[in-house]
């Protein structure tokens, strides 16, 4: 196994690199906080326009405002990103790219309660997934080489929020999850004072695999070397979902501890007729290091036949699903991952959100769901939608009740994303 301190040349180069980031523009405030400011939290939009994003600020998310990504105000990122919001300190976007480094680029509130590019960080490669561990922003790309002679490697980014100062470490993958596949990460989380990621394992040379229906969860050593792999067999799937290869929101440790594990249950297209995995919930009980075989909520079932597609977690054992539709080949594996569920995982109930948008179903439709933002200053999931008019809502849902309310407006080609920055300390 390889750890940074045994790259191979060509990596190296990468690492050098990657230790490295350009500033912006001298005007741009290069602090997070300034204890001597008093400015309140503002929520920020990301709107999109042609081949670009458009960042602009806002204070409610309620009915009666709007968020203009088309005013002097807002702030250009050049292309199509993933967001991520660590802390209401900083934003990163993330442009993907399937196979090389897309711009990564961080943002802050500044002196003046607006919204400024930071930075731009020195990535070497894409990213694939992220989470936060410590303080530390982890962000991890894998490979899937189908030159079956090379060794596949996982790359994880650790960046610091406070400087995007950023480290690499590397591993190799081959036979991590089972012998003569390689693993790729689809999640990662902080457990136990561990870093821990969820992985699938895979037959690089054509993304399928011997293992559909198994669940892994990597626990890493400081060094970013494996500790431990747990295995759940025959349950469910790989942790997570996956589209445009970003797998997210598939480990959560909830209050008192427990760590709860979200699968899609997905295949592939290729074997989606012949194997069906179930999207379920595995449970690993605080303080150990093995999956409860006693706990298993199987998500497909308690639905009537859709799939999980992410899962936010709201406080104390409740979480709010987004799920998508299909069984088998006619499964979309996110795609329209356009409903939303309450549910509780130590009751095991499940309830559809009410009064949430609908598509109307015609071919070419508009309506997209974009990343939510899990609000918990107002204990409500705030998600951003495009409806099949092309207009642009931000509609808030509400754990206690499971229904959702239309909210604020986006003025924008489309709306991606939302989260929330402050530049004071709390």
């Amino acid at each position: 196994m390889k750890t940074k301190h045994s790259f191979s040349k060509l990596f190296f180069a990468v690492l050098i690199s990657a230790l490295s980031f350009t500033s912006c523009d001298d005007d741009n405030d290069n602090t997070i906080i300034d204890p001597d400011d008093n400015y309140e939290s503002k929520y920020i939009v990301v709107g999109s326009s042609g081949e670009n994003d458009y960042l602009v600020t806002g204070t409610s998310v309620e009915t009666d405002s709007i968020f203009d990504a088309t005013s002097a105000d807002a702030l250009q990122s050049a292309g199509s990103s993933f967001w991520s919001f660590v802390g209401n300190k900083v934003a990163y976007g993330f442009l993907y790219n399937s196979t090389e480094a897309g711009v990564t680029g961080s943002y802050i509130l500044n002196s003046d309660g607006n919204i400024k590019q930071r930075n731009e960080l020195g990535l070497e490669v894409s990213v694939h997934t992220k989470g936060i561990v410590g303080d530390k922003l982890i962000v991890a790309y894998s490979d899937r080489l189908r030159d079956t002679t090379v060794a596949n490697n996982a790359y994880f980014y650790e960046i610091d929020p406070e400087t995007d100062v950023s480290t690499l470490y590397t591993i190799t993958t081959n036979d991590m999850l089972e012998n003569g596949e390689a693993g790729y990460i689809t999640d990662i989380a902080e457990y136990e004072g561990y870093m821990i990621a969820g992985a699938r394992s895979i037959n690089s040379s054509s993304f399928t695999s011997e293992y559909l229906n198994n669940t892994y969860v990597v626990v890493f050593n400081n060094d970013y070397s494996v500790k431990q792999v747990i295995k759940d067999e025959g349950r469910t799937g790989f942790v997570a979902g996956q589209k445009y290869s970003q797998g997210l929101t598939g480990l959560e440790v909830i209050e008192n501890g427990d760590l709860y594990v979200f699968s899609s249950g997905q295949t592939n297209y290729v074997v989606a007729d012949s194997i069906l995995v179930p999207s379920g919930i595995l449970k690993i009980n605080a303080g150990h290091f093995a999956f409860d075989e006693d706990y298993f909520f199987n998500i497909t079932e308690a639905s009537g036949g859709y799939n999980l597609y992410r899962s936010y977690y709201m406080g104390g054992s409740t979480f709010i699903l987004s799920m998508y539709p299909g069984i088998g080949s006619k499964a979309t594996f996110g795609i329209d991952a356009d409903r939303f569920a309450v549910v509780n995982v130590a009751s095991e109930t499940f309830t559809w959100v009410s009064n949430f948008a609908t598509a109307k179903g015609i071919e070419d439709d508009p309506f997209f769901v974009g990343e939510p933002f899990i609000d918990a200053d107002n204990d409500q999931l705030v998600v951003p939608v495009v409806n099949s008019d092309n207009e642009n809502y931000l509609y808030t849902i509400h754990p206690e009740t499971a229904t959702a309310t239309k909210g604020a407006k986006v003025i924008a080609e489309g709306v991606s994303a939302i989260g929330k920055l402050t530049n004071q300390i709390n």
